[in-house]
């Protein structure tokens, strides 16, 4: 799938400010609607608290007298009434102690109530803390309003209320008016002020983040289309730049892993191709003779008859050879060999395997002397795969000497936890311009073609496996000397 891009801002820096746009607008107005009722409630309720004992004065002042629930009217009604002059925000009603309103000074045709429901009276009267109290609102049935209420007594009898409404209708419409006025002017210059500051630095605060991601889709869209050197630059140490990372070690693995496939392939054609090859003269030489034994059986003397079984055998032998070692290098080139490390004495395994071939060098004149110290403690490493090492660069060593020559297996410490093991011949030598190739597969050599050719490339494979390296030097005529490190058994 294509990612495309408009200019510097992709599609994706479009998406994500239109959402930060939207969710910014949002929050503006809920943030205004907030602030609005904190200022209403704010307002309201510092009214009530500064009239709170409004009432109390009033009755101090009044002094209204009940007589068998009625009130008299003429007594108090130009008090109340300048009362409404002094402060005409209020609506001053007395109630009974039903609750009934039996005086109050406010327009008579919006009086909709004839009772005011005590509990919110009563609640105001005990409460001491001064808490927002909202009680009914003889002009509006479903509305409420803050108040300042006190009780009405006569010689110690509770007589009736007198309730104060602390907002009057008027008043209310006309902050009302004033409040909107103000706030919706205060709301234009915010929502503007907060809408261009917050869009800058928001989409500014976008863009680096969809420019990172455009970098890292970017990278992505190289490697997918074959660029497997693409890689995505790291410049700090953020969420992005981390998933810039983990793509490039990503990146690298798989990178790796395609290299290991087409080396494997390569090395898949060429052991098809070798062995199609090497596999050829024996199958030949064996089938050529097999038929010649067959056909003309009657005719050939027992001695040549033995001759030919012998060639047969021999085929059938380095075929066999052949075929083992080609398995065994192809699982150490794929790395299905896992070494398996146990400690012991390469003293005791080398004194073994040079028993074994001093049997086959003695055929041909060629002695094995081995020194081996008795004080050295054991290693650590792949038993078997170590005898398969010995056992190349012996066999190695045999085919290249002549009689009379002599092979030295030599043993020794040479640094702090490492022991080295040399095997030195003084049989040909390798010539300089052979050396860089002896442990390629297949390599013979100019004088022995007789080789798989295999041998000196599982050893270097084996050690590989063992992290430590093999030398060799050679001089023409005077021998060669391969030798190799393996650590000591470390002791805790």
């Amino acid at each position: 799938m294509n990612l495309k891009k408009t200019g510097k801002f992709s599609s994706l820096y479009w998406q994500i400010s239109a959402i930060f746009l939207l969710i910014l607008v949002a929050f503006t107005a809920i943030t205004l609607y907030i602030a609005v009722n904190s200022a209403r409630n704010y307002s309201v309720e510092v009214n009530q608290k500064l009239n709170w004992d409004l009432a109390k004065t009033t009755i101090d002042v009044i002094k209204p007298n009940f007589k068998n629930g009625k009130v008299n009217q003429e007594a108090v009604a130009d008090i109340m009434h300048s009362m409404m002059v002094i402060n005409p925000s209020v609506e001053v009603y007395l109630l009974d102690t039903n609750g009934t309103i039996l005086s109050y000074v406010a327009p008579e045709k919006v009086v909709k109530l004839k009772t005011v429901s005590l509990s919110p009276i009563r609640q105001f009267l005990n409460d001491n803390r001064h808490k927002i109290i909202y009680g009914d609102d003889p002009r509006n049935l479903k509305e409420k309003k803050t108040f300042s209420a006190s009780e009405v007594r006569e010689e110690g009898k509770l007589t009736g209320y007198i309730y104060i409404v602390l907002a009057s209708q008027e008043y209310i419409s006309a902050a009302q008016m004033v409040i909107g006025s103000y706030i919706l002017g205060l709301s234009i210059r915010s929502v503007i002020t907060i809408l261009l500051v917050s869009a800058i630095v928001g989409l500014l605060a976008i863009w680096l983040i969809t420019k990172k991601l455009n970098a890292i889709v970017k990278g992505i869209q190289q490697f997918q289309t074959g660029n497997l050197e693409a890689r995505i630059a790291i410049k700090s140490n953020s969420e992005l730049d981390t998933i810039g990372l983990a793509f490039n070690k990503m990146a690298d693995t798989l990178a790796q892993n395609i290299q290991e496939l087409k080396e494997t392939d390569e090395f898949r054609k060429e052991l098809i191709s070798n062995v199609s090859h090497d596999l050829r003269t024996p199958i030949a030489s064996i089938q050529g003779y097999a038929e010649t034994l067959i056909l003309k059986k009657d005719t050939i003397e027992p001695s040549e008859q033995f001759k030919y079984l012998q060639i047969i055998y021999t085929s059938c032998d380095k075929l066999k050879r052949l075929v083992s070692e080609l398995f065994e290098l192809s699982k150490l080139q794929t790395n299905q060999v896992k070494l398996n490390t146990e400690p012991f004495s390469i003293t005791e395994l080398v004194s073994d395997i040079a028993n074994k071939y001093r049997i086959i060098s003695q055929k041909k004149g060629v002695s094995i002397n081995t020194f081996l110290p008795t004080d050295l403690p054991m290693i650590e490493a792949d038993i078997l795969l170590i005898d398969r090492v010995l056992q190349n660069l012996i066999d190695n060593a045999i085919k290249f000497c002549k009689e009379g020559d002599y092979i030295n297996i030599d043993i020794r410490s040479i640094i702090p936890g490492k022991i080295k093991i040399s095997i030195a011949d003084t049989g040909e030598g390798i010539g300089h311009d052979e050396l860089p190739y002896i442990f390629d597969r297949y390599y013979k050599g100019k004088k022995y073609s007789e080789s798989t050719g295999l041998g000196l490339a599982i050893v270097k494979k084996i050690i590989d496996l063992h992290q430590t390296e093999i030398e060799v030097s050679s001089q023409l005529g005077k021998g060669t000397i391969f030798s190799f490190t393996l650590p000591m058994v470390s002791v805790a």
